[in-house]
């Protein structure tokens, strides 16, 4: 979450390769964090999946066997 809108305009700007001006004529502020809060939690999100972090077959056993 970016907590100053000139930080976020300019961070959206770039992103979506539009002028600050076009972008608050198009889109409210609220708006634009939104998206940067999506863009975020989806990056987060596929560093996830990029570290392939697996757990060892014997804690899953251990873990979630009823036995």
């Amino acid at each position: 979450m970016i907590n100053d809108d000139k930080k976020l305009l300019e961070y959206m700007s770039n992103f979506y390769k539009t002028p600050v001006d076009l972008l608050t004529e198009k889109y409210t502020m609220e708006q634009l964090q939104d998206a940067y809060n999506e863009i975020v939690q989806k990056t987060r999100y596929q560093r996830y999946l990029d570290s392939d972090k697996t757990l060892p077959s014997e804690y899953v056993i251990k873990e979630f066997s009823p036995l």
